[in-house]
Formats: structure tokens, sequence, C-alpha cells
């Protein structure tokens, strides 16, 4: 039998409020930790005071030692192994858990680990020294044990271990370290909390007489031009749209009016350009950009790669992170009797600052 025990009881002090309450996505931090065991564990004690549904829910005790304990003390008798994890720890893979799980059994312990890529300075009353990195591991939850195992380690404990891996190495002289993730983080302080932006950009620009289409800063020949105040660019404008709208900037026609004779004929991709800049004063950067381009004619798909391309470099990020795509409207309607090009785009940020 397989039961994990999320230790929740903690203060949350160097986050400045309670972090497991925190939503992610729709759910909150404790949530999203404990669905991780949920279709692997036979059973899921949550220590501190919740209600989750499909968990035991157990007090909290004074120190992370006692929390343990007390979630120990209400896993079943019959559990062979039981994994204990963070409730602050939401991002660990279900595969990372069937892993340690898979490790355990096989020898007694698993423990997930990174390697130390930081410099590491060691303060202590006599100086300062350098560990050698290569000496040195990060560890992360959940740890995995034989349950019978840590029960006794806990039992026989001559003092309030903050982590299982050092108790259980100091009963047993041992302990089974498993490749861990680089994305299992602990959310500590606010910072650890991701910050993502979604924006949703739309324009439309009729023909006119001229010659060539301007879209995404490439020419596209073609016996009409788009009408606008400059280079009538619209998938240019959808995008700069989405990212102004996502880091929560007005939109393109109030940054660059067209009653400003200065915007008169403008370089589009010059204009996405500044509106990144403005994203990226309000602490955001672009992750990526999805559009579809709208019209009867002319075909776009030659011109797909090289329109991503040139955006990807525009908004700093990488050209995989531009999906374009186009569409017709199967001749109905404006756009569909060949009137003019519109576009639809979302945007991705990140918090970067």
């Amino acid at each position: 039998m397989k039961s994990a025990i999320i230790v929740a009881a903690g203060s949350s002090t160097r986050f400045g409020g309670n972090k497991l309450n925190e939503k992610i996505a729709g759910k909150t931090v404790l949530e999203r930790s404990v669905d991780i065991f949920r279709g692997i564990s036979d059973e899921i004690i949550v220590v501190g005071d919740y209600e989750i549904e499909g968990a035991v829910c157990v007090k909290g005790g004074a120190t992370r030692f006692d929390s343990v304990l007390n979630g120990l003390n209400a896993v079943s008798e019959n559990c062979d192994i039981v994994a204990i994890h963070d409730g602050a720890r939401p991002y660990a893979s279900k595969q990372l858990v069937l892993n340690l799980f898979a490790e355990c059994e096989q020898y007694g312990s698993a423990v997930p680990s990174l390697p130390i890529t930081d410099t590491v300075w060691r303060k202590t009353q006599g100086g300062l020294s350098q560990p050698k990195r290569d000496d040195l591991l990060s560890v992360q939850t959940p740890q995995v044990f034989s349950c019978s195992k840590l029960r006794y380690a806990f039992a026989n404990a001559d003092r309030k271990y903050t982590d299982e891996s050092g108790l259980f190495y100091v009963t047993y002289g041992e302990v089974h370290f498993v490749d861990g993730e680089r994305g299992n983080i602990k959310i500590t302080y606010k910072d650890d909390l991701p910050d993502y932006r979604v924006g949703v950009g739309f324009d439309v620009h009729a023909f006119t007489e001229g010659q060539g289409v301007i879209l995404g800063g490439v020419t596209i020949p073609f016996d009409k031009k788009l009408q606008g105040h400059s280079d009538a660019d619209v998938l240019c404008h959808a995008i700069s749209d989405a990212v102004l709208s996502a880091s929560d900037n007005k939109d393109i026609g109030h940054q660059f009016p067209d009653t400003d004779s200065k915007y008169k004929g403008a370089n589009s991709m010059q204009l996405l350009a500044a509106c990144v800049d403005l994203v990226n004063k309000r602490g955001y950067c672009v992750v990526n950009v999805s559009a579809v381009i709208i019209c009867q004619l002319p075909k776009m798909s030659p011109y797909i790669d090289s329109m991503s391309a040139s955006l990807a470099n525009v908004l700093k990020t990488d050209k995989t992170c531009v999906n374009l795509s186009a569409t017709t409207t199967e001749h109905l309607g404006a756009l569909g009797n060949g009137d003019g090009i519109a576009v639809q785009a979302q945007a991705l940020l990140r918090r970067i600052n």
C-alpha cells in the first residue's frame, strides 16, 4: 500500500500570508500539491487545518518533525511505502512520484535531489569558506521511504529533524538519491509564484488600390494594398494590441493615434517594438504569441515562416514561440468577398521583475 503525507502546517512567515491558499490557474497551491498523488497513492494525508476532498486531514504540530509524525500516525497500518511532500511544492510531476515509488520499492528510500549550480559560501565563527559544488546536493520532496523504517526512525529520533532524509540517514547510514526536477520548486516567497498575463488583439484593414501587402514586416506580392494611416500591417497591429492589453497598457490607437502626422506611413514593426518596450517597462516579457490571419487572398502559406521569424526578433522571443496560421471565410462576408484582411492574436506574458 502506498501513502502520501502532505505537510501543510507551516506559518508562511517569509511569504507574508498563507501561500498554500494562493491560486495557480484556478486551484490553490495545496490543491495542486495534493493532486500530484491522486491516482498514484492509495491514501493521502494532509497535515494542517484544511479540508481537501479525497484526503484525510489531521492537525499540524509545533514543528515539521511533529507534523510529519502526526501524519505518520494517521497512515494505515498496512502501508508499505510512504511519501512525505511539502504542501508548497505544487509543480512536482506525477512521473517523478512514480519514479520515486519504484526506486523506494527497490532501495527502501528515494529522495529527489539536484546538483548545486550556484556558488556557495559557508559562514562560520572561524571565517568564510567555499565548499566544492560537486560535493553538494539540493534535496527536494516528495521523499519516499519504507513506512516501517520511517516509523522506527521517528520513534527513536534523538532530536527533531527538519528533513526526513537526514533522519533516515542518521538511523540507517544510507539514503538513496534520485534525480529531481528543476521545475519542482518550493514556494517560499511571493516571487516564487508564477505571474502570467494573457492578452487578445484584433484588427482589420480594407484593401485599396496599390501593390503589395505588408504583414509581420514581410511584403507579400498582391495587386492591392491595405489601407491605413501607417503601413497598415494588420498582423503587427493585432499583436501589438494583444501584448498591450496583457500588460495593462492602453491600445495601439491610444499609443499611436491616427490623428498624429508623425505616424503617417509608419513602419508597424517599429511600432510593435515600441509596444514590447512598454511591456518590458511593466516588468513583463513575451512568452509566446498565436495569431490567425483571416482573408480570401492573397495566399499566406508561403510567407508564414518568414513572418514568424521577423516577428520573433521584434518580440524578443524564439521563432517557435510565434505561431501563425491563416484561414478563409469560405467566401462569406466582407472578408470572403476580398474586401480586406483581419487578424486575431493572443499573447502570453511572464513577469520578469
